[in-house]
Order: structure tokens, then sequence, then C-alpha cells
């Protein structure tokens, strides 16, 4: 009777002993934040002024004038603008549909273009035109040598009428491109991705998390480090910055790392700071969420203290474009190790540059 009485007055103070579980960070309000006040409100945007861009298309076709030209040019920069910030969120519809590449593969092809041009025959969806479509080659087509060059281009020039009907066929594939991933995510694909909540492979934290990643290291790799030559033993190629013949390079870097800084920030809601400065309650975090903001703001800072058009700088500016590299080669660091270690998410892809 002793030894039961024993048993039962340790079994209650283990019990007793117990702590509750502890608290878990509310990754489904972030989720909610990113798909209702981020994802889909930029797509909307994005697909808008894809609408622009074809209306100005159709204006111009209709009267080819260098106001036309003037309206169509800043209807595409208006647009590649937005690309910088939905091009973050390449999984799920945005990964089925092709968005990212076939939007935005640069160097564009000038020769393959104009090869497409002269033979009136190509499939644009083609891996092999990838880099003959979206707004590289818009770029090519509608900035490449003077306007009056430009508008011979439209109506002078041997291939004109091709030309032509080439500019309107790629401003209706990227609007065609768009269209299936604005309606998945404003109806089936919100609420796969507000479910999958977890931090494992596949979970919509991941996903969100290492294409975040990725897009930090093109802006690193694409928009700075490969044109200013650190990828090539100091040899520049300053036509291979974005946007090359419109001169909006270092705009669209800025505009990209803004849209960085929103996705880690969440924005006005919840993101990535925030899961962060809740782990940092309870397990003193080496790197605090405050410390990767004021980093992102560093390379905004280095980024605009480039000269503009950025192809024109490469060749006399190395010290700015090493600064600017290495501070977001620092960020890039972060988001490789500190973060992911914080929220226990795991990268899943590899690359071979040494970050």
């Amino acid at each position: 009777m002793r030894i039961l009485s024993f048993l039962f007055i340790l079994s209650v103070s283990i019990t007793a002993c117990k702590k509750p579980p502890a608290p878990e960070f509310d990754r489904s309000a972030l989720l909610t934040n990113m798909a209702d006040v981020k994802i889909k409100p930029a797509l909307l945007e994005f697909s808008a002024r894809l609408s622009s861009l074809s209306a100005a298309e159709t204006e111009f076709e209709s009267a080819t004038s260098f106001e036309n030209l003037s309206g169509l040019r800043n209807a595409f920069k208006h647009a590649y603008a937005q690309l910088q910030r939905i091009k973050m969120y390449d999984f799920g519809p945005v990964a089925i549909h092709g968005i990212k590449a076939s939007m935005n593969t640069y160097p564009t092809d000038s020769a393959k273009i104009n090869a497409n041009i002269a033979s009136g025959s190509y499939t644009l969806g083609s891996v092999s035109n990838v880099d003959a479509i979206g707004f590289p080659a818009l770029d090519y087509l509608l900035f490449f040598g003077s306007d009056i060059d430009v508008l011979n281009r439209f109506t002078v020039d041997p291939d004109a009428e091709n030309t032509m009907t080439y500019l309107g066929a790629l401003i209706a594939k990227m609007n065609l491109d768009l269209a299936p991933v604005t309606s998945e995510w404003n109806t089936s694909y919100t609420s796969i991705f507000k479910e999958a909540d977890g931090t494992d492979i596949g979970s919509s934290i991941s996903l969100l998390y290492n294409e975040f990643v990725k897009d930090l290291e093109l802006l690193k790799n694409a928009k700075i480090g490969i044109p200013a030559g650190f990828f090539s033993g100091g040899e520049t190629f300053v036509n291979y910055v974005e946007a090359y013949y419109s001169t909006e390079s270092k705009a669209l870097a800025l505009d990209n790392i803004v849209a960085l800084k929103e996705v880690f920030t969440g924005g006005d809601g919840i993101g990535f700071d925030d899961y962060m400065d809740f782990v940092d309650e309870s397990e003193d975090l080496p790197l605090s969420a405050s410390e990767i903001t004021a980093q992102f703001d560093l390379c905004f800072t280095k980024i605009n203290a480039l000269g503009d058009p950025l192809s024109s700088d490469i060749p006399i500016n190395y010290a700015g474009f090493n600064e600017a590299f290495q501070e977001i080669k620092k960020l890039v660091a972060y988001a490789k190790t500190d973060i992911p270690n914080a929220l226990g998410v795991l990268i899943t892809f590899s690359d071979t540059d040494g970050d």
C-alpha cells in the first residue's frame, strides 16, 4: 500500500514538473500577409501594366509616331519595373508557367531576334528562343539605335512589317503567360499556399524563402557581378547588364533590392524579420533581424551610388561596383546561413560561386 502511495505521489510530482509546450511563431499569419498583401496585389499590378503595354503597342502599330513610341517605351519601363516585384515568387503558378525565365533572360540574343524577324517563322515558347523574348527582346527592339532608327525599324526597313508583328507577338505572349498565374493565385493556389505552413521542404515558408535567396543571388551576380567582371578575372561585359539598350539597369536593380527587402520584412505586416525576432527572444541569435534590415539599406545605398546607366559606369568605377558587390555578397551570406538557421528552413538549391 505504501509502495502504491509512493508511486502515485511520484507520478503527480512528475506531471506537475512538466513544462507547457513552448509557443510557436504564427507562420500562418506570415503566409497570409505575404499572399494577400504582397504577392497577389503585386501580380495584379503586373497584369495591369502588361495590359497597358499591350494597349500602347496597339496604338503604336495603328499610328507609328515619335509620340506613340514614347508612350510605348514608358509602358515598357513601368511593366519592367513591376517585374522586379514579382519575380522572386518563382514557385507555384509563377514557376509552372515559366514567368521568370521567359520574361527576363538576358542578355538578349539580337542576332536570333533578327533571324526570327527575317524568316517570319518562329515558336516563341520554344527553349531555343528563351533569349529572344520577354523584356530584354523588347528592350532591344524599342531602344537600339536612335529614335529615327527605331521608327524606321517598324515602318520603312525591309522587315518592318515582320518586326511589328514580332513586337506584338512578344507582348501578347507575356500577357497570355501571366493570365493563368493571376487566376490561380486568386482562386485555388492561395489556400494551398496558406495551408502549407510548416518549415519542411515543400512548405510555403521553404518555397518562398528559397526563391527569395535565389533572387537575391541574381541581383548580386547577374545585375552587378557578371557585367562588372567579378566572375571573369576582371574582364567586363557591359552589354550584359539588365535593360542594356533602354539604360534602365540601375533603376531596375534598385527596384529589385527594395522588393527583396519587403519580402524579408513583410512590408507593413508580418515577415521573416518578425519570425527572427520571435526566435531571438528565447535563443539569443548571433545576428538580429534589425541588422539584416540595415544591410538591405546599405546595399541600396551602394547601388544608388553607382553611375547611371550601369553599363557606362562599369569601366570607370571598379571601386564602387566592388563595394556594392561585397555588401550584397554579405547579405547573401546572411540569407544562406543566419536567417535559415534561425527559422529552421533548409536551403534546397546549390551554387558554385562560394557564397
